[in-house]
């Protein structure tokens, strides 16, 4: 099985995964998930910003955050 295949059998099982579950899980799992995008985002910025206040930080992170596009 090549590597694009094991990505799509992992997509297709992680779709199902949601499906199953009930939408207050869903709700919860994109929380931790939106969480952890927003603690990555700010060891990020800590690293390559280390001078920046929290305050600056989170301004960044949000702004990213709402001016995100998928």
């Amino acid at each position: 099985m090549s590597t694009s295949e094991h990505v799509l059998a992992a997509d297709a099982r992680q779709t199902e995964i949601y499906r199953r579950m009930s939408p207050k899980q869903r709700v919860a799992v994109a929380l931790v998930m939106h969480e952890q995008a927003r603690t990555l985002m700010d060891a990020g910025l800590r690293a390559s910003h280390p001078t920046w206040s929290e305050t600056e930080r989170r301004r960044e992170i949000a702004r990213r955050t709402l001016h995100a596009r998928g």
